[in-house]
């Protein structure tokens, strides 16, 4: 672990942050996840994603997401469903033109239970044509709140002895972590969030009364999960990212505990389930597997791999990793083609922001085509930090490289396995590259018939609730 992240728990024991209860709400396993990203932030690292609307332009699409939400896809005539998916924000759109939601309608179009899949907006706004059948949206709740918080109704009041302990621990992030964060603000903003969306919710569980829950990504959305433990509808977590010791969003050792964390993790592989200290019980984080992964890798089968290194970038490491890329190209001995694959986020501001990519013979993937796992199938090497999507690479086979910066001990276990190398200069890359290839079990990683897996353990998570 890093000195940061223990100095982090460290520092939230010392202050008894977990102890913290307002309006009977533990606050702080709320707010530790956006605290520590922003103390990341503060201290050097990039901007993961960006948005550019205006306020009066949020204002003006909220408003209209609002009078749409009430006529199409409203998710108040939703009805009574055995399943309940609140699915990603993000899609993906896919060769046969639909927008998918990646993990959940694999498994929506393979398993067969009834089911109501709903979304909230992401930057405003959803995807359209969507895959997703029986698909509701979410923009009554999130403009809903938006709302009532510009009126000012509802609002919550932080306590005295909680406002001062808050302060305190304020003053103590900017001595140890040099990072100045406003958790007075924060646990109000968090506080308000629940207050004005909680009825909403308990609204929304007794409309479709479902016997299971299934969600994607359960960090920021622990309002939503609270409803559903009052209700007593057990929650499934599918994974949807790289999860790691230190991850503050599933990461609790204990004395550390989490209260509204799903009652079940669907992992991708047996190396994910002790991947970090989780806040349930040990036989509740079930390996699965990823079925668009499985699925998608399969139809480059037969795409032929070249001398190819495939630079994975994410905008928090970006301008390291870009770098370095730079670096690589530019060194007689590496006779291999660059490729620098940005992430979304990285589109529309990488010119500005990596200019010295701009006048290289790097070829910059600035848009979603060609398909990350046709480059996969094409490349013969990987180099990266911490993305997720390093481990999709390896169930292309791909030799993996980790580059050495602030955040590469997030994948710590690959090199701790063998499966991965550690370099930090261009010299060390070029020595790794000429030793001999490594094996691992892609298993391990990402299990095998996923689908099936997904349908049969949902099936007995759902008899077990009734019984």
């Amino acid at each position: 672990m890093n000195t940061v992240a223990a100095n982090f728990e460290s520092f939230e024991l010392d202050h008894s942050l977990f102890d913290i209860r307002i309006d009977g709400v533990p606050v702080w396993e709320r707010l530790r996840l956006p605290v520590f990203k922003q103390i990341k932030q503060q201290n050097g690292r990039g901007v993961a994603h960006g948005d550019n609307t205006t306020a009066w332009r949020q204002y003006s699409k909220g408003a209209g997401l609002f009078l749409r939400n009430l006529v199409r896809n409203n998710p108040y005539f939703a009805g009574e469903h055995d399943i309940l998916y609140l699915g990603t924000r993000r899609r993906k759109q896919r060769e046969d033109g639909y927008w998918w939601d990646l993990y959940c309608d694999p498994v929506h179009e393979a398993c067969d239970y009834d089911y109501v899949h709903f979304e909230e907006p992401y930057f405003l706004t959803h995807r359209r044509p969507a895959r997703t059948k029986n698909l509701r949206y979410l923009d009554l709740i999130t403009v809903g709140r938006e709302l009532q918080q510009l009126l000012g109704f509802n609002e919550p009041t932080i306590p005295a002895p909680e406002r001062q302990q808050l302060e305190t621990a304020h003053d103590e992030i900017r001595e140890r972590f040099d990072a100045s964060i406003n958790l007075l603000s924060m646990a109000h903003a968090e506080l308000y969030d629940r207050r004005t969306t909680l009825p909403f919710y308990r609204r929304l569980i007794d409309q479709v009364d479902p016997e299971l829950v299934v969600i994607i990504a359960s960090y920021g959305r622990e309002t939503f999960i609270e409803v559903c433990q009052q209700q007593d509808v057990p929650v499934v977590e599918l994974q949807h990212g790289v999860i790691y010791p230190n991850h503050f969003g599933y990461a609790y050792p204990s004395p550390r505990t989490k209260e509204t964390f799903p009652d079940y993790l669907l992992t991708f592989g047996e190396f994910w389930t002790d991947a970090a200290e989780f806040p349930i019980p040990k036989e509740r984080v079930i390996p699965v597997g990823y079925p668009y992964l499985e699925q998608a890798a399969h139809t480059y089968d037969d795409v032929e791999t070249t001398d190819r290194l495939l630079f994975i970038s994410q905008g928090t490491i970006g301008k390291q990793l870009s770098k370095f890329a730079v670096a690589v190209n530019q060194h007689p001995e590496i006779s291999s083609e660059v490729v620098y694959k940005l992430h979304p986020g990285e589109y529309d501001r990488w010119r500005s922001e990596y200019p010295w990519l701009v006048d290289t013979d790097i070829e910059v993937i600035d848009t979603s085509e060609p398909a990350l796992y046709r480059l996969f199938a094409e490349a013969s090497g990987q180099i990266g930090v911490y993305s997720t999507a390093l481990y999709e690479g390896l169930q292309f086979g791909l030799e993996t490289y980790l580059y050495d910066c602030e955040e590469g001990e997030t994948l710590q276990r690959l090199l701790d396995d063998g499966v991965a190398t550690l370099v930090s200069s261009v010299d060390q890359l070029v020595s790794a590259l000429d030793n001999d290839s490594k094996e691992f079990d892609r298993e391990q990683y990402f299990a095998t018939d996923a689908t099936s897996r997904i349908c049969e353990t949902l099936g007995e998570i759902r008899t077990d609730s009734l019984e």
